[in-house]
């Protein structure tokens, strides 16, 4: 019968559903997981989210969450690192395809980084916000991408700020102060629900970016 002679073998090939292997469907439900994630925390917050609202989000069961994830927090950090995957390649796409000016450099980035927090005000929820005080893995995890984007940025920027060698500054520690102020121009602009208009908040922050890259022209002395 062709009940008897396809389910064994669909068992031992991990094909019993649609064509699909069994670690084809464990990805797709673990993707359904995050992008269900995204929107329940963006929209809830971490603390009013649940595994059940997750899940039913995602349209999957409990026992489908602990398939991927040993719970909300595990999700919570997957998902603020996916996040952080898609606009740090959006950052650096804009950056990339910048004139090679300083200035233009900047604005491209922080024209991004901004936008996107502005049309995606769930991301900016996460990333901003709910990130903090979760627990001491998060704030390791918050702390460590940080770092990261940093080291990113700086590498990006390298060739702009570059100070003199007597100018008693520091590359990295310069990169980490202009990361930290777009953080919390950020953080304050959401919280105040977006009350500037993003052009201006762009520009407010590019000056800090500006202001740099003068400082360590001025420094380097003439070409």
């Amino acid at each position: 019968m062709s009940t008897a002679s396809s389910s064994p073998r669909s068992r031992r090939n991990g094909r019993a559903y649609g064509g699909r292997t069994l670690d084809e469907r464990r990805r797709q439900r673990r993707a359904q997981l995050i992008a269900a994630g995204i929107t329940v925390y963006g929209r809830e917050g971490f603390r009013g989210a649940t595994v059940k609202s997750v899940c039913r989000e995602a349209g999957l069961t409990e026992r489908y969450f602990y398939e991927s994830f040993a719970n909300s927090e595990a999700l919570f950090a997957t998902v603020y690192k996916t996040l952080v995957e898609r606009l740090e390649t959006a950052v650096v796409a804009a950056i990339d395809e910048a004139p090679s000016d300083a200035e233009a450099i900047a604005r491209a980035g922080l024209r991004v980084f901004f936008e996107t927090m502005y049309h995606q005000p769930g991301t900016a929820r996460i990333l901003l916000i709910e990130i903090f005080g979760i627990s001491g893995d998060i704030d390791r995890l918050y702390r460590e991408t940080t770092q990261n984007f940093t080291r990113t940025l700086q590498s990006l920027l390298g060739s702009v700020f570059v100070f003199g060698e007597d100018s008693g500054t520091d590359a990295g520690v310069v990169s980490t102060g202009l990361v930290g102020s777009t953080i919390h121009i950020a953080m304050y602009w959401t919280l105040n629900r977006y009350h500037e208009p993003l052009d201006t908040v762009v520009e407010s922050s590019l000056a800090l970016y500006v202001a740099m890259a003068r400082q360590a022209a001025h420094d380097r002395g003439p070409a």
